[in-house]
């Protein structure tokens, strides 16, 4: 009796529709290759669009960050079609390098036709996230934050000029050391410490300068691949703690949820009204497993790729009219029967039995009355204002 009930609980579909999604237990965390090569591997994310426009007419940012060695690049966009994005990248690229793998979003920018042939001709690999899971380009999303923070704080006077402070913003933050890697993305990327403002006070303060040591050539670029190589590995490691760190906090509420093929979830979706907000629906079926943490969901007219995290297992009703949705008598007859079944009883002991379970009863009248005014029998004695007065009453009851 008490399966019966926890299983009648929990295929509610209402209940199960609107579950909170804290609710719902994670998996645990994977992780993603150690990139030691500066740009073999890049984040790319668009920000936007950010109220109110620049007087310039920019309302996007395009946001490129380097795996290896954190470094950021940021670029002002007034609109995010595929072509203008695909120009931008490609100016970046020309500065800093081709890199051999890119990692989007699935946003229609990413996966155009355009897009495809750039990296197509640029020998460029294509990594694409799944939908609304925005932790599996968690780099570029962290910086997106940082980003839009200190824009927030530089711009509070002249909101529409914030084009305009990017590139500083920039600088403060390829300057300033990484608590995962120990080094500022500039050092990591070209071997020295960058000349900024915090320098040049402390020249300024203390009336020093440094002073480099005359070098050949070929010994400044032995010495400065040394350097390259000494700062990458001790970052490296630093990394390798930092995430270390990450996922042991994050596992702690974690668990391993397996879902077979053929099974039906409902699945986190935002709503139509408003990104942000995320609701379950569904069911749909599971038609297969990509990986160890993503699933293949047929939504009927396709089939899309889906993180775990975004899934719920859905508990059907096997039966749509159980026990608790019979009508009182119908359900003891139910309970007598299936305490009888097993030992053959006379006909007389099934009739005691069921009369032990609904003399008790209490038959209240039905919802709706058949009975009219006509039918009701009034006394003579009243006039005949008061016995309109009574049947008038009697037919609004």
């Amino acid at each position: 009796m008490q399966a019966d009930v926890t299983r009648y609980c929990q295929s509610c579909d209402v209940c199960q529709r609107t579950l909170p999604k804290g609710r719902v237990t994670k998996v645990p965390l994977g992780s993603m290759p150690l990139i030691e090569e500066p740009f073999q591997r890049v984040a790319v994310d668009l920000v936007g669009p950010i109220k109110p426009a620049t007087e310039r007419g920019h309302r996007y940012i395009l946001v490129l960050v380097d795996y290896a060695t954190r470094y950021p690049e940021a670029v002002p966009m007034k609109t995010i079609e595929a072509e203008s994005v695909a120009e931008e990248l490609l100016g970046i690229y020309s500065r800093l390098g081709f890199p051999k793998e890119v990692l989007t979003d699935q946003g229609s920018q990413f996966v155009s036709g355009v897009m495809k042939e750039v990296s197509r001709l640029l020998s460029i690999r294509r990594l694409t996230t799944t939908p609304y899971h925005a932790m599996c380009n968690g780099l570029v999303e962290k910086f997106n934050g940082t980003l839009k923070a200190m824009l927030k704080k530089m711009c509070d006077e002249r909101p529409k000029d914030w084009d305009r402070y990017i590139d500083p913003l920039l600088f403060a933050y390829r300057e300033t050391p990484q608590e995962s890697t120990g080094f500022s993305p500039f050092e990591l990327l070209y071997g020295r410490t960058v000349r900024g403002p915090m320098r040049i006070l402390k020249e300024l303060w203390t009336g020093e300068s440094e002073v480099s040591e005359t070098k050949t050539v070929y010994q400044y670029v032995l010495d400065l691949q040394e350097r390259l190589e000494q700062t990458c590995q001790l970052a490296r490691e630093e990394l390798k703690k930092s995430r270390q760190r990450y996922k042991t906090y994050y596992n702690k509420k974690a668990r391993v949820r397996n879902m077979k093929v053929g099974e039906e979830v409902l699945l986190l979706l935002p709503t139509d009204k408003n990104k942000l907000l995320m609701q379950w629906k569904g069911p749909f079926p599971i038609v297969e497993k990509v990986g160890t943490m993503n699933y293949k969901i047929d939504f009927g007219h396709r089939v899309k790729t889906f993180h775990a995290n975004l899934l719920k297992k859905y508990n059907r009703r096997e039966v749509a009219a159980t026990m608790f949705e019979m009508p009182i008598q119908s359900m003891y007859e139910v309970v007598c029967t299936s305490v009888l079944e097993d030992e053959p009883q006379e006909e007389s002991g099934i009739s005691e039995l069921k009369s032990f379970f609904t003399d008790d009863l209490i038959h209240l009248p039905p919802m709706f009355q058949k009975e009219r005014s006509t039918d009701v029998n009034i006394s003579g004695q009243l006039g005949k204002n008061k016995n309109s007065t009574g049947t008038t009453n009697i037919d609004r009851v």
